[in-house]
């Protein structure tokens, strides 16, 4: 079982960005990738490219 999550949120710019949130980490941590709507950025957390920017933020803000 994980205890991270990952949120689906509009950016200032308009654009959707998809945010991990890591137990004793404030701030959400944004997976580095944009895109023009919602649903296209709920799509990205389908694939194996977003499985492995999880896994990268994980080992690098664990502690």
């Amino acid at each position: 079982m994980s205890d991270h999550k990952v949120t689906v949120e509009q950016l200032p710019s308009g654009k959707w960005a998809c945010f991990l949130h890591v137990p004793g980490h404030d701030e959400p941590i944004n997976l580095g990738r944009e895109f023009k709507n919602d649903e296209q950025a709920e799509n990205w957390l389908n694939v194996s490219e977003s499985v492995t920017a999880i896994e990268m933020m994980l080992r690098k803000y664990k502690k």
